[in-house]
């Protein structure tokens, strides 16, 4: 089944590749436009954020889209968010009954699971957005469609997230960050509660009190969060 996806995108469909994110910064350094899409019925080395492997075998999603963002690049972090909240509009569409959370940075739960991950990266004036769903099959401590209960063929949850992401990106372009990070806190998962960050020297611990205006995580303090790992309270 070939997706339908809308103009914007130039599917690049393989296989089997190393990293679709890797091959999306391959085709953006020959020139590639934005839009190019990089799709992938599995990875031999799909990785998720800080060089964490990600699982990627037949079943799921693995895809990577080539932007070339007008906003200004340090603005460019946002797009995990507006892909978090675009493919939480397209499970919901494409699996009804099923409510995806969104877990700060770039994590999308469902029953407190992590069904799916979004890693960007940047290379000049190229930003790639890889975005993996557990479909078929997930690996421990996760969850994917399947298991909750959702039988979704894998070219309609592309077309899905597809459309909804060229709808939100094009919103973050116009009207900024405001709309997305509504969007994004109606679905927020551990706003409010007790969390703790892991950052790169050390782990904090608070109460997850704000988004801000830039994406950042703020903590009762004040402490602003712009990069890091969060564990959230149990029951959160």
């Amino acid at each position: 089944m070939t997706p339908a996806l809308p103009p914007f995108f130039h599917v690049h469909a393989l296989e089997t590749v190393g990293s679709t994110n890797a091959e999306a910064l391959r085709l953006a350094a020959a020139g590639a436009p934005a839009g190019t899409l990089v799709w992938a019925r599995e990875q031999s080395g799909g990785r998720g954020r800080r060089g964490r492997i990600w699982e990627s075998p037949p079943g799921n999603l693995y895809c990577s889209v080539l932007l070339r963002p007008s906003p200004a690049r340090a603005d460019w972090g946002q797009v995990s968010f507006v892909a978090a909240v675009a493919l939480a509009e397209a499970v919901a569409r494409t699996a009804p009954g099923i409510a995806a959370q969104l877990k700060w940075p770039n994590d999308v739960l469902v029953a407190g699971r992590k069904l799916a991950g979004i890693l960007l990266e940047a290379d000049g004036d190229a930003l790639v957005a890889g975005i993996g769903v557990n479909v078929a099959s997930h690996p421990d401590g996760a969850t994917s469609l399947a298991r909750e209960g959702a039988a979704v063929a894998v070219p309609s949850l592309l077309t899905g997230i597809a459309t909804a992401f060229q709808g939100w990106l094009e919103r973050w372009e116009v009207a900024g960050f405001t709309p997305v990070r509504a969007a994004w806190l109606h679905r927020a998962v551990g706003l409010g509660g007790a969390v703790q960050v892991r950052l790169a020297d050390q782990t904090l611990s608070g109460t997850f009190t704000a988004l801000d205006e830039g994406g950042a995580l703020v903590l009762d303090g004040g402490r602003r969060i712009l990069a890091g790992d969060v564990t959230l309270a149990p029951g959160a």
